[in-house]
């Protein structure tokens, strides 16, 4: 017989995982069927084999329905012989002899229970061991070519980025080595962001360890240790996918912050919130305490509430509007009391394809 035909046959005779009717009930009826083969066949067998036939009700009662059951077993199969096979024959009589031939049955059918738990127990952790490589390769495999697409988006984020910032030199060829800093931090703390969710320790985080952590790169990328960041996350999942745009929006925003809303070596305050909002829209939001942006192009006028992309001439601005698309959201920043700018977009990206 083929071996997954075997497997299909012991999957449906064993009911050791089944309840306590089903398998204690196999036993009894093992015992039964030991007991009537015995009692058949009592012609046939040798004198003084009282538990031929009860060793192998014990046994397949152990395989099939577990432990307990082959300890039922080994009882009733122990009182039967006992019983119908050890002379005096209809009596429990006790003397030496049966007491001795008692004492063999007991450690016998003992050994024979606790290897076959034994040997029960590891294929089931076998089983289960090779349950979870299957699901790790699975994952693996499904990381692995979400990992190829993010690189390659990641690469095309950064290209986009430096056609952005040659366009600025190109308008002033003096910002060039402050452009091309800021373009190496942003690579930077890109790949640690990268690092840090496709690190497969991280995928047991919550979403706010992960985002705890992205504020903790960008200060250190920013040198803004002194910057108090306040981060208070609600209780939501966002798809791995999904999450890295989250944290690279999250730490443009941030940096953002860290160099233009205050003085150098200034402390000020920082508050970070992602929160659920309406139907299964989120909201994310960075306020700061800082000075707050020039006067606003547009309006004419400080103070006012301005959307992120009227500041073309702000690449931070480009890169952040790209991200916001990427999450399919939208964002809006209020120029008061500081600088403070929300982002929402939908928990979970419904592709218009």
């Amino acid at each position: 017989m083929p071996a997954h035909q075997l497997k299909i046959l012991w999957s449906s005779l064993n009911v050791s995982d089944r309840g306590p009717a089903l398998r204690y009930g196999m036993a009894v009826a093992l015992f039964v069927v030991g007991l009537i083969i015995r009692m058949a066949f009592n012609a046939l067998f040798p004198p003084g084999y009282p538990f031929l036939t009860f060793f192998p009700a014990v046994i397949v009662a152990t395989f099939l329905a577990g432990r307990g059951a082959g300890i039922l077993c080994a009882i009733l199969s122990g009182l039967g012989a006992w019983f119908f096979f050890i002379p005096p024959q209809w009596s429990f009589a006790l003397d030496g002899q049966v007491a001795t031939a008692m004492i063999f049955y007991s450690g016998v059918v003992t050994v024979d229970i606790l290897l076959i738990d034994g040997l029960l127990k590891r294929q089931r952790q076998l089983e289960e061991s090779q349950a979870r490589m299957r699901e790790m390769a699975e994952y693996q495999s499904l990381l692995f070519k979400e990992l190829q697409h993010r690189v390659a988006n990641n690469l095309a984020s950064v290209a986009s980025m430096l056609r952005l910032q040659r366009r600025q030199i190109e308008r002033d060829p003096t910002t060039a080595l402050a452009l091309i800093d800021r373009a190496d931090e942003r690579i930077e703390l890109m790949g640690r962001v990268h690092r840090q969710l496709y690190d497969p320790a991280a995928q047991t985080l919550r979403l706010q360890d992960h985002l705890a952590n992205a504020v903790e790169q960008a200060k250190d990328v920013s040198g803004a240790q002194h910057i108090a960041v306040r981060l208070v996350v609600d209780d939501v999942r966002v798809e791995v996918g999904r999450l890295l745009t989250l944290v690279l929006l999250l730490t443009e925003l941030l940096t953002n912050s860290f160099k233009h809303a205050f003085e150098p070596g200034q402390n000020g305050v920082v508050d970070v919130r992602l929160e659920q909002a309406e139907g299964s829209m989120l909201c994310l939001t960075v306020a700061d305490n800082g000075r707050g942006l020039a006067t606003d192009d547009a309006t004419g006028r400080a103070g006012a509430d301005v959307a992120v992309g009227v500041r073309r001439r702000s690449l931070g601005s480009a890169i952040i509007a790209g991200l916001v698309a990427q999450l399919g959201g939208i964002s809006h920043t209020r120029n008061r009391n500081g600088v403070t700018t929300t982002v929402m977009f939908p928990q979970v990206w419904r592709d218009a394809g």
